[in-house]
């Protein structure tokens, strides 16, 4: 995302009424919270350990040279707000119809259709071990379905992510409990497919992996 310190704390591009009832106002309110309080101690730290020339990407990405703990807490913080924006960026404040465009074309001759697509991302959800998060991602022209643990980003030097779906239970609690599939299932609805749309092919013009 190229960004540089201080990574701002942007407004949502909608409400937090706007999600209802696929995301109670609460859950929003929380999530986002958690999320700017992140950049804000992000900042702080990237300003105490002097990281203040590296973007956001190489903070989670490259050798820190700091002890272990400090670069790992660096590392969680800048991956959680890389993956964060990404999350709210790609929900749309309205129940989204399934556009024909490049991208959901890509997906039904990748996975025989969109249907299957979500149950993939389902099982997928399913699959990780405590918290984390999904991704759709571009890796030579094909789009993948990948996880990665707690603040963990996919590796942005062999692939890109089109959209990743938030996985910790603030994401998703008290509205859904412990039901990932109807979290995912009402998510689904909400996604901005022209956003993921511009993503994919800005990635197809470029003519490179990410």
């Amino acid at each position: 995302m190229n960004q540089y310190y201080p990574f701002p704390v942007s407004p949502l591009p909608y409400s937090y009424v706007s999600l209802m009832p696929r995301c109670d106002p609460d859950t929003l309110y929380y999530h986002y919270e958690h999320f700017a309080g992140q950049i804000r101690q992000l900042n702080q730290l990237v300003a105490q350990r002097q990281l203040t020339k590296l973007t956001l990407d190489e903070l989670f990405c490259q050798d820190l040279n700091l002890p272990a703990a400090q670069a790992a807490q660096v590392k969680s913080l800048s991956g959680s707000v890389y993956a964060h924006q990404l999350y709210f960026d790609s929900i749309y404040s309205s129940v989204s119809r399934l556009p024909d465009n490049l991208l959901t074309r890509k997906l039904i001759d990748t996975y025989g259709s969109l249907e299957q697509f979500k149950k993939l991302l389902t099982e997928a959800a399913y699959s990780i071990t405590g918290s984390g998060w999904v991704w759709l991602i571009m890796e030579g022209g094909e789009p993948h379905i990948a996880t990665t643990g707690n603040n963990s980003v996919v590796s942005l030097n062999s692939v890109t992510p089109i959209f990743s779906i938030d996985m910790w239970e603030h994401a998703y609690f008290p509205l859904y409990q412990f039901d990932k599939a109807a979290y995912l299932n009402n998510w689904f609805e909400l996604v901005n497919w022209d956003r993921a749309d511009q993503r994919y092919q800005s990635i197809q013009h470029s003519g490179l992996p990410r």
